[in-house]
């Protein structure tokens, strides 16, 4: 028995290093997400959940009896893992990284005591980033909220206010509600103590949900009260109120506040009903045994069967990392033509530390005009020989709010190239204070007309599998809307340029 309880506990541990070392990419990028304003609480949500699982096995003390049930979870978490790398998608990794860990304690512990720590494997979850995409839409959203009641709130104190999307028009200052002051830096964090509070409070779970849901509200009101007050603050003291110091104290105690109101919102549902209250020694670590006895044959099927999983998992990791790619000859960037048509362009180029960051193949940057005078077109395309996690196209709708532009309005559009056939393309009206441009961006993936991220993202999927290849590019064309201007001539003005310029990209980019 002596033995058997030995090799249980070895394969046990053998099989977490498996999975640590597995899923090696998803915790780099999780580490990096935790350095970010919104998800800094993910290092707390980790320690306290280890917390929270050592507490719930302390309470009913579970026979470990191995279950056949791990598997299923290990394995479509591996299958994530291995969906993430084909197709850049590190979410699905991270989510894959818990599933796994289910996996290990239902085949290693049992379902009793995996049950019992199900709260703390809910937990994990707030310390999972949002997918990019959508947590661009989210923070879009956020932005135009809480502009818009930080404008109800100036107006109720008297202080004549303009709004224009998430720009506030003070009369002599204007405002722009950018992304850092969309509210998710309080909200993540928030609703992630919200659960933790809700789950230490021994009360009726409707107080507890009311506790929890209430985060949500609390985070973007309070976000709302933040704007108001800069508006007040810049109004009567001028635009310093609204930068360096002031405002990153102004950001704490807003989030202080929020902790406070969440507090006082606990004191006042214990006075409700039944009394209720907390077990604060779910934040320290218990003492005595977690475990009871372990099941007398804790070795044979499903623990065997989990630790060979988890070589396959591995192996097969470690393969695709290095699967042979095609990669088709195209024309070096560098010989992209700066006179098309009646267009001359002017070459520019990214800093440093943006090709740092965005790990481009090859890339073109120029802005073209028909005539001296006229408004120019910009033409970015961003090419990449291999997309894998950390080196692929993005969408600009993402990135838009952090140069501090507002999407005014998105729409699929159809171009009606000179050949006959027609292009796809997304086209954005975007803003900035007077200032607006208009976008119009595609994704070409592999001789695709994509226009949709979640698309591009099966379609690499689907063609590192079918194809061996990866490669692919954005094209993206810019150009303003003057003061007085109407759309339809800008969109008149990028169509043409857009019909003289396609012919040429099928030179740059392969299909």
């Amino acid at each position: 028995m002596r033995k058997a309880l030995q090799a249980w506990m070895g394969m046990g541990v053998a099989a977490l290093v498996l999975i640590l070392v597995a899923q090696r990419r998803a915790e780099l990028d999780l580490w990096q997400a935790w350095q970010t304003a919104e998800y800094s609480h993910g290092i707390a949500v980790v320690l306290i959940a280890f917390l929270l699982a050592a507490q719930r096995l302390k309470e009913s003390v579970p026979v470990a009896r191995p279950s056949w049930l791990g598997l299923p979870f290990l394995l479509i978490g591996g299958g994530l893992q291995l969906v993430a790398h084909l197709a850049a998608f590190d979410t699905a990794a991270e989510y894959g990284l818990i599933l796994q860990l289910v996996g290990l304690s239902l085949s290693f512990l049992g379902r009793a005591a995996t049950a019992a720590m199900v709260p703390a494997f809910v937990y994990l979850l707030f310390a999972i980033p949002l997918p990019h995409l959508f947590q661009a839409n989210l923070s879009q959203d956020l932005q135009l909220l809480s502009s818009t009641l930080g404008v109800g709130v100036l107006d109720i104190v008297g202080i004549p206010v303009f709004q224009e999307g998430n720009i506030i028009d003070l009369g002599g200052y204007k405002l722009q509600v950018v992304e850092a002051c969309n509210g998710l830096r309080y909200l993540f964090p928030l609703m992630s103590f919200g659960y933790l509070v809700a789950l230490l409070l021994q009360a009726p779970f409707w107080k507890r949900a009311v506790l929890f849901m209430s985060t949500i509200p609390i985070a973007i009101g309070l976000n709302a009260l933040r704007i108001a007050v800069i508006g007040f603050t810049v109004d009567q003291w001028g635009q310093g109120m609204a930068e360096g110091f002031i405002h990153d104290f102004e950001g704490w105690g807003v989030f202080i506040l929020c902790l406070a109101l969440l507090f006082a919102e606990t004191w006042l549902l214990q006075k409700i009903g039944a009394p209720s209250r907390f077990r604060y020694d779910y934040l320290t670590w218990p003492k005595g045994a977690l475990i009871g006895n372990v099941s007398p044959q804790p070795v044979p099927a499903a623990a065997a069967c989990l630790v060979a999983a988890l070589l396959v998992v591995a192996f097969g990791t470690n393969r695709l990392e290095h699967l042979p790619e095609i990669h088709p000859q195209h024309e070096s960037f560098a010989a992209f033509p700066l006179s098309i048509g009646a267009w001359n362009g002017q070459q520019g180029y990214l800093s440093p530390e943006i090709l740092d960051a965005l790990k481009l193949s090859d890339y073109w940057l120029a802005d073209y005009r028909a005539e001296t005078t006229a408004p120019t077109v910009n033409l970015y395309i961003a090419y990449y020989a291999s997309q894998r996690i950390g080196t692929t196209t993005h969408s600009p709708s993402n990135c838009v709010p952090g140069g501090g532009w507002q999407i005014a309005s998105t729409a699929i559009k159809q171009v009606a190239l000179s050949s006959g056939a027609t292009l796809n393309v997304t086209e954005l009206l975007i803003r900035r204070a007077d200032a607006a441009q208009l976008v119009y961006y595609w994704f070409d993936e592999r001789g695709r007309n994509l226009t949709e991220t979640t698309m591009a993202k099966w379609y690499l999927l689907h063609d590192s599998i079918t194809m061996h290849r990866t490669d692919g590019a954005l094209i993206r064309l810019v150009t303003p809307v003057a003061i007085g201007e109407a759309q339809p001539a800008a969109e008149a003005r990028i169509g043409a340029f857009l019909n003289d310029i396609y012919p040429e990209l099928k030179r740059f980019v392969p299909e």
